[in-house]
Protein backbone atom coordinates (compact mmCIF):
# COMPACT_ATOMS: atom_id res chain seq x y z
CA UNK A 1 0.00 0.00 0.00
CA UNK A 2 1.29 3.53 -1.02
CA UNK A 3 1.27 6.45 1.58
CA UNK A 4 0.53 9.29 0.52
CA UNK A 5 2.76 11.82 1.57
CA UNK A 6 2.01 14.04 4.95
CA UNK A 7 3.25 17.64 4.83
CA UNK A 8 4.36 19.45 8.00
CA UNK A 9 1.56 20.89 10.76
CA UNK A 10 -0.80 19.13 13.37
CA UNK A 11 -4.08 17.03 12.36
CA UNK A 12 -7.60 18.52 12.79
CA UNK A 13 -9.62 15.57 14.05
CA UNK A 14 -12.65 17.55 15.24
CA UNK A 15 -14.58 20.27 17.62
CA UNK A 16 -14.98 19.49 21.29
CA UNK A 17 -16.93 21.73 23.84
CA UNK A 18 -15.70 21.73 27.20
CA UNK A 19 -16.62 23.95 30.25
CA UNK A 20 -19.02 25.93 27.30
CA UNK A 21 -16.01 26.65 25.39
CA UNK A 22 -15.32 25.43 21.80
CA UNK A 23 -12.25 23.37 20.91
CA UNK A 24 -10.52 23.11 17.56
CA UNK A 25 -9.01 19.38 18.44
CA UNK A 26 -5.32 19.43 16.87
CA UNK A 27 -3.09 16.01 17.11
CA UNK A 28 0.36 15.26 16.56
CA UNK A 29 1.89 12.39 14.76
CA UNK A 30 2.40 10.75 18.70
CA UNK A 31 -1.39 11.25 19.12
CA UNK A 32 -1.02 14.30 21.84
CA UNK A 33 -3.90 16.58 21.47
CA UNK A 34 -4.11 20.23 21.85
CA UNK A 35 -7.16 21.73 22.21
CA UNK A 36 -6.86 25.43 19.98
CA UNK A 37 -10.27 27.77 21.85
CA UNK A 38 -12.31 28.93 19.41
CA UNK A 39 -14.70 30.91 21.69
CA UNK A 40 -16.29 33.99 20.13
CA UNK A 41 -13.81 36.87 19.96
CA UNK A 42 -10.60 34.74 18.89
CA UNK A 43 -8.97 35.36 16.28
CA UNK A 44 -7.05 32.62 14.39
CA UNK A 45 -5.62 31.56 11.46
CA UNK A 46 -4.21 28.28 9.79
CA UNK A 47 -3.23 27.33 6.31
CA UNK A 48 -4.14 24.07 5.35
CA UNK A 49 -1.68 20.68 3.83
CA UNK A 50 -3.34 17.97 2.47
CA UNK A 51 -4.03 15.35 1.09
CA UNK A 52 -7.36 15.26 3.27
CA UNK A 53 -7.77 12.20 4.57
CA UNK A 54 -9.92 10.28 6.80
CA UNK A 55 -8.98 11.11 11.18
CA UNK A 56 -9.81 7.29 11.68
CA UNK A 57 -11.06 6.18 15.03
CA UNK A 58 -10.77 7.17 18.56
CA UNK A 59 -11.67 4.00 20.86
CA UNK A 60 -13.25 4.45 24.57
CA UNK A 61 -9.50 4.45 26.26
CA UNK A 62 -9.30 7.87 24.13
CA UNK A 63 -6.41 5.92 21.74
CA UNK A 64 -6.92 7.10 18.30
CA UNK A 65 -6.89 4.00 15.47
CA UNK A 66 -5.15 5.55 12.27
CA UNK A 67 -7.38 5.30 9.40
CA UNK A 68 -5.72 2.00 7.61
CA UNK A 69 -6.37 3.28 4.25
CA UNK A 70 -5.93 6.97 4.79
CA UNK A 71 -8.90 7.47 3.13
CA UNK A 72 -9.02 10.56 0.86
CA UNK A 73 -11.92 13.05 1.77
CA UNK A 74 -13.23 15.38 -0.58
CA UNK A 75 -12.66 19.01 0.10
CA UNK A 76 -16.68 19.60 0.37
CA UNK A 77 -17.32 16.93 2.87
CA UNK A 78 -18.59 18.04 6.83
CA UNK A 79 -17.33 15.07 8.12
CA UNK A 80 -14.03 13.67 9.57
CA UNK A 81 -14.46 9.90 8.54
CA UNK A 82 -14.44 7.01 5.67
CA UNK A 83 -17.63 5.27 5.65
CA UNK A 84 -15.41 2.43 6.90
CA UNK A 85 -14.16 4.08 10.26
CA UNK A 86 -17.90 6.15 10.90
CA UNK A 87 -18.68 1.97 11.00
CA UNK A 88 -16.47 0.92 13.47
CA UNK A 89 -16.71 4.37 15.59
CA UNK A 90 -17.71 2.73 19.22
CA UNK A 91 -18.77 6.69 19.63
CA UNK A 92 -21.32 6.23 16.56
CA UNK A 93 -22.88 2.92 17.45
CA UNK A 94 -25.62 4.06 20.20
CA UNK A 95 -26.96 6.67 17.68
CA UNK A 96 -27.36 3.53 15.60
CA UNK A 97 -28.66 1.36 18.20
CA UNK A 98 -25.65 -0.70 18.38
CA UNK A 99 -24.32 -0.08 22.07
CA UNK A 100 -27.63 -0.83 23.86
CA UNK A 101 -25.01 -2.61 26.73
CA UNK A 102 -23.90 0.63 28.09
CA UNK A 103 -23.67 1.12 31.58
CA UNK A 104 -23.50 4.31 32.17
CA UNK A 105 -26.08 6.73 33.65
CA UNK A 106 -27.99 8.32 30.98
CA UNK A 107 -30.03 11.37 30.49
CA UNK A 108 -33.17 12.45 28.28
CA UNK A 109 -33.42 16.16 27.05
CA UNK A 110 -35.67 18.45 25.21
CA UNK A 111 -33.33 21.24 22.86
CA UNK A 112 -34.91 24.16 21.67
CA UNK A 113 -33.30 25.47 18.58
CA UNK A 114 -35.86 28.15 16.91
CA UNK A 115 -39.83 28.28 16.53
CA UNK A 116 -41.15 24.49 16.12
CA UNK A 117 -37.95 23.00 16.33
CA UNK A 118 -37.30 21.25 19.83
CA UNK A 119 -35.59 18.25 19.42
CA UNK A 120 -35.59 14.93 22.39
CA UNK A 121 -32.59 13.40 22.39
CA UNK A 122 -30.22 11.43 24.93
CA UNK A 123 -26.38 11.72 26.39
CA UNK A 124 -24.24 10.04 28.84
CA UNK A 125 -24.99 12.21 32.18
CA UNK A 126 -21.56 12.46 32.83
CA UNK A 127 -21.16 14.93 29.55
CA UNK A 128 -23.68 17.08 31.16
CA UNK A 129 -24.22 19.78 28.77
CA UNK A 130 -21.49 19.18 26.32
CA UNK A 131 -23.62 17.11 24.18
CA UNK A 132 -26.24 20.03 23.76
CA UNK A 133 -23.37 22.43 22.83
CA UNK A 134 -21.83 20.12 20.62
CA UNK A 135 -25.64 20.40 18.60
CA UNK A 136 -26.09 24.20 19.14
CA UNK A 137 -29.20 24.22 20.98
CA UNK A 138 -29.74 27.54 22.10
CA UNK A 139 -31.93 26.20 24.99
CA UNK A 140 -32.52 22.60 26.35
CA UNK A 141 -33.80 21.41 29.89
CA UNK A 142 -33.45 17.35 30.98
CA UNK A 143 -36.49 15.29 30.71
CA UNK A 144 -35.19 12.62 32.84
CA UNK A 145 -32.46 10.35 34.11
CA UNK A 146 -31.57 6.60 34.04
CA UNK A 147 -30.24 3.08 32.33
CA UNK A 148 -29.63 3.42 28.43
CA UNK A 149 -32.63 1.37 27.32
CA UNK A 150 -35.50 2.80 29.50
CA UNK A 151 -34.22 6.32 28.16
CA UNK A 152 -33.86 5.44 24.61
CA UNK A 153 -37.21 4.03 24.52
CA UNK A 154 -38.90 6.83 25.91
CA UNK A 155 -37.09 8.76 23.47
CA UNK A 156 -38.87 7.29 20.82
CA UNK A 157 -41.92 7.27 22.17
CA UNK A 158 -42.10 11.37 23.01
CA UNK A 159 -40.87 11.28 19.21
CA UNK A 160 -43.76 9.30 18.19
CA UNK A 161 -46.46 11.73 19.90
CA UNK A 162 -44.95 14.54 17.21
CA UNK A 163 -44.66 17.00 19.97
CA UNK A 164 -40.43 16.46 19.27
CA UNK A 165 -38.52 15.34 17.06
CA UNK A 166 -35.64 13.48 17.05
CA UNK A 167 -33.99 14.59 14.20
CA UNK A 168 -33.50 18.23 12.77
CA UNK A 169 -31.66 18.69 10.14
CA UNK A 170 -28.23 21.02 9.84
CA UNK A 171 -29.98 23.50 7.59
CA UNK A 172 -32.70 24.21 10.26
CA UNK A 173 -30.88 24.48 12.92
CA UNK A 174 -28.36 27.19 10.85
CA UNK A 175 -31.11 28.87 9.32
CA UNK A 176 -32.34 29.80 12.91
CA UNK A 177 -29.43 31.63 13.66
CA UNK A 178 -31.01 34.48 11.62
CA UNK A 179 -34.60 34.51 13.38
CA UNK A 180 -35.46 36.85 15.48
CA UNK A 181 -35.37 36.22 18.74
CA UNK A 182 -37.79 37.04 21.68
CA UNK A 183 -36.28 37.31 25.64
CA UNK A 184 -37.15 34.68 28.42
CA UNK A 185 -37.60 31.31 27.38
CA UNK A 186 -39.45 29.68 24.89
CA UNK A 187 -42.92 28.41 26.21
CA UNK A 188 -42.88 25.95 23.86
CA UNK A 189 -39.92 24.13 25.79
CA UNK A 190 -41.94 24.22 28.67
CA UNK A 191 -44.95 22.99 27.05
CA UNK A 192 -43.22 20.13 25.40
CA UNK A 193 -41.78 19.22 29.07
CA UNK A 194 -45.60 19.23 30.78
CA UNK A 195 -46.26 16.99 27.72
CA UNK A 196 -43.94 14.51 27.89
CA UNK A 197 -43.15 13.74 31.60
CA UNK A 198 -46.41 11.80 31.98
CA UNK A 199 -45.04 8.85 29.37
CA UNK A 200 -41.73 8.73 31.72
CA UNK A 201 -42.01 5.03 32.73
CA UNK A 202 -41.36 4.00 36.68
CA UNK A 203 -37.28 3.27 36.04
CA UNK A 204 -36.67 6.70 35.03
CA UNK A 205 -36.13 9.53 37.41
CA UNK A 206 -38.09 12.59 36.29
CA UNK A 207 -36.09 15.94 36.06
CA UNK A 208 -38.29 19.28 36.73
CA UNK A 209 -38.21 21.98 33.92
CA UNK A 210 -35.29 23.66 34.63
CA UNK A 211 -34.54 25.98 31.18
CA UNK A 212 -30.77 26.51 30.63
CA UNK A 213 -29.64 29.04 28.09
CA UNK A 214 -26.36 28.64 26.20
CA UNK A 215 -26.13 31.76 23.24
CA UNK A 216 -24.13 33.50 25.99
CA UNK A 217 -21.34 30.70 25.17
CA UNK A 218 -22.00 30.87 21.03
CA UNK A 219 -22.10 34.82 21.19
CA UNK A 220 -25.85 34.66 20.09
CA UNK A 221 -27.04 37.31 22.50
CA UNK A 222 -26.84 39.75 19.66
CA UNK A 223 -27.74 38.85 16.19
CA UNK A 224 -25.28 37.87 13.84
CA UNK A 225 -23.85 40.21 11.32
CA UNK A 226 -25.54 39.77 8.02
CA UNK A 227 -23.27 37.76 5.37
CA UNK A 228 -24.37 35.99 2.22
CA UNK A 229 -21.05 33.75 2.32
CA UNK A 230 -21.03 30.04 3.35
CA UNK A 231 -17.65 28.15 2.79
CA UNK A 232 -18.75 25.19 0.65
CA UNK A 233 -14.90 23.67 0.11
CA UNK A 234 -11.34 24.30 1.79
CA UNK A 235 -8.63 23.54 -0.76
CA UNK A 236 -4.76 22.32 -0.51
CA UNK A 237 -2.73 25.38 0.72
CA UNK A 238 -6.23 27.44 1.48
CA UNK A 239 -5.37 30.06 4.48
CA UNK A 240 -8.22 30.59 6.81
CA UNK A 241 -8.07 33.46 9.20
CA UNK A 242 -10.30 36.17 10.88
CA UNK A 243 -12.29 36.35 13.99
CA UNK A 244 -14.25 34.34 15.76
CA UNK A 245 -17.82 36.11 16.22
CA UNK A 246 -20.70 33.48 17.03
CA UNK A 247 -19.38 29.68 17.14
CA UNK A 248 -22.58 27.61 18.15
CA UNK A 249 -22.04 23.55 17.82
CA UNK A 250 -19.90 23.06 14.80
CA UNK A 251 -20.67 26.02 13.07
CA UNK A 252 -18.72 29.37 12.92
CA UNK A 253 -19.29 33.09 11.74
CA UNK A 254 -16.06 34.31 11.07
CA UNK A 255 -14.81 37.67 10.56
CA UNK A 256 -12.16 37.74 7.24
CA UNK A 257 -10.49 40.37 5.47
CA UNK A 258 -12.57 39.89 2.87
CA UNK A 259 -15.73 40.03 4.83
CA UNK A 260 -17.82 37.59 6.97
CA UNK A 261 -18.06 34.00 6.59
CA UNK A 262 -20.15 31.01 7.15
CA UNK A 263 -18.32 28.28 7.94
CA UNK A 264 -19.14 24.40 9.17
CA UNK A 265 -15.77 23.54 10.89
CA UNK A 266 -16.05 19.77 10.25
CA UNK A 267 -14.77 21.24 6.57
CA UNK A 268 -11.14 21.70 8.90
CA UNK A 269 -11.03 17.86 9.87
CA UNK A 270 -8.38 15.67 7.93
CA UNK A 271 -6.36 18.81 6.86
CA UNK A 272 -3.07 19.34 8.62
CA UNK A 273 -2.98 23.02 9.66
CA UNK A 274 0.14 25.36 10.95
CA UNK A 275 -0.63 28.61 11.90
CA UNK A 276 -0.89 31.46 9.53
CA UNK A 277 -2.27 35.08 9.90
CA UNK A 278 -2.19 35.69 5.99
CA UNK A 279 -4.97 36.78 3.85
CA UNK A 280 -7.98 34.22 3.74
CA UNK A 281 -7.37 32.12 0.33
CA UNK A 282 -8.53 29.08 -1.43
CA UNK A 283 -11.50 28.93 0.00
CA UNK A 284 -14.68 28.47 -2.25
CA UNK A 285 -17.75 30.06 -1.09
CA UNK A 286 -21.68 29.35 -1.89
CA UNK A 287 -24.60 31.98 -1.41
CA UNK A 288 -25.57 31.08 2.10
CA UNK A 289 -28.88 29.55 2.70
CA UNK A 290 -30.68 31.87 5.95
CA UNK A 291 -34.28 30.68 5.33
CA UNK A 292 -34.89 34.34 4.60
CA UNK A 293 -36.83 35.61 1.77
CA UNK A 294 -35.75 38.62 -0.43
CA UNK A 295 -38.12 40.76 1.62
CA UNK A 296 -36.75 39.31 5.24
CA UNK A 297 -39.70 36.85 5.95
CA UNK A 298 -38.93 33.40 6.71
CA UNK A 299 -39.43 30.96 3.83
CA UNK A 300 -42.27 28.64 3.63
CA UNK A 301 -41.22 24.50 3.68
CA UNK A 302 -37.61 25.40 4.59
CA UNK A 303 -37.95 22.51 7.17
Amino acid sequence: MTVPHQRPGLLATGIRWNDGRPHLVLTDPADEQTLHPLAPGTTAGWRLSGPRTCVGIRRKTGRRVVCPTLAPLPPTAARSQCDACALADPGRKLARDQAMDDPRPFSLYLAWFGPGLVKVGLTATERRAARLADQGAPMFTWLAHGPLVPIRSTERKCSATGTVRERIPHRAKAAAWWRTRTPGPPAELAQAHARLTPLLPDTLTPAGCDIQDLTRFYGLTDPPPPTRDQVAALTQDAVLHGEFTCVAGHDALVTTDTGPLFVDLRLLTGWRLTPDRGRTSGVTVKPLDTGMAPDGSVQEGLF
